[in-house]
């Protein structure tokens, strides 16, 4: 999953862990019913307005999921300080509206 294809996991990944459950169109399969369907754990993320799976072997799940948390954590806390940073930005102007 690294880009240059290291054996080093990737610190933060952009997207969503799910458990995709379906069908697997095999008309004799346990499946078939609809009821008891083939269940895996995939990452969906999207690249220029369209979505993507890429399913992840079980040993890969845990990793992803605290890749993916930390991707959300850092992408809150840069709108956090984004926010900040316009707040004080308004603030400023506001002020120097006042002090004319």
């Amino acid at each position: 999953m690294s880009p240059n294809g290291s054996s080093r996991f990737p610190r933060m990944i952009r997207g969503s862990v799910v458990v995709q459950r379906r069908r697997c169109g095999t008309r004799t399969c346990r499946c078939a019913d609809g009821q008891d369907l083939h269940e895996a754990t995939v990452l969906t993320y999207s690249v220029g307005g369209r979505n993507k799976t890429v399913m992840l072997a079980p040993e890969e799940v845990e990793r992803v999921r605290a890749a993916v948390a930390r991707y959300r954590a850092a992408q809150s806390k840069l709108e956090e300080q984004g926010s900040a940073g316009l707040a004080e930005l308004l603030a400023r102007r506001a002020a120097a509206r006042r002090a004319r």
